[in-house]
């Protein structure tokens, strides 16, 4: 298993636990490095060293290696073309934040998780059309879920506020740019300018 295959698992994971849609409908590239796994909060769980490396593998996806997921043929393209330059610009992938992906449904299968279809015009994660539920097993990613921040195994069956491993504020909000903390009032994040999300 490589960094392409980490960083797979975890934005499965991750959607699967936050974003449930995601499974069957497209998201934004920025999505993908700003919210759903973002390098920041990811680093330890994916086990990849540098930023620079989290880059390539970002955009080792986005290429289509190994078929993960479905996109745009043109930013496969160029993304390919950077990948195999001498001196590959592995943060190209941010020219095409807007661009919208989707993971492909046999990537999905190969983890177990059955994709959900789309019933009279709704999300349908709820059954399979025969009266049972729809299955999301994830064999490979049904990892205990971990701190944001450093991927610590958190303690169960319990309301946890820090984190016992990194000390960090689990219940705070946090800027989606630049991760810094928000106060529940703010419009805008006082680091980076974002917008608040809550």
């Amino acid at each position: 298993m490589d960094d392409l295959d980490r960083l797979f698992q975890r934005l499965v994971h991750n959607i699967r636990n936050g974003h449930a849609e995601y499974l069957s409908v497209p998201f934004t590239v920025q999505e993908l490095y700003d919210t759903l796994v973002p390098y920041r909060h990811y680093r330890r769980d994916l086990g990849i060293e540098t930023n620079q490396d989290y880059e390539a593998a970002v955009t080792r996806l986005l290429a289509g290696e190994k078929g993960y997921v479905r996109a745009d043929k043109s930013m496969q393209d160029r993304l390919k073309q950077e990948l195999e330059s001498p001196h590959a610009d592995v943060g190209a992938f941010r020219d095409f934040a807007e661009a919208r992906i989707s993971l492909a449904p046999e990537a999905l299968q190969k983890l177990g998780v059955t994709v959900p279809t789309q019933n009279s015009g709704g999300y349908a994660g709820q059954g399979n059309g025969n009266g049972s539920a729809t299955s999301f097993g994830l064999s490979a990613v049904d990892l205990a879920e971990g701190c944001k921040f450093c991927g610590g195994t958190l303690p169960e069956g319990r309301a946890v506020t820090y984190c016992p491993h990194c000390g960090q504020n689990l219940a705070a909000k946090h800027c989606a740019g630049c991760g810094g903390e928000l106060d529940p009032l703010w419009k805008f994040c006082i680091n980076c300018g974002k917008k608040a999300n809550f």
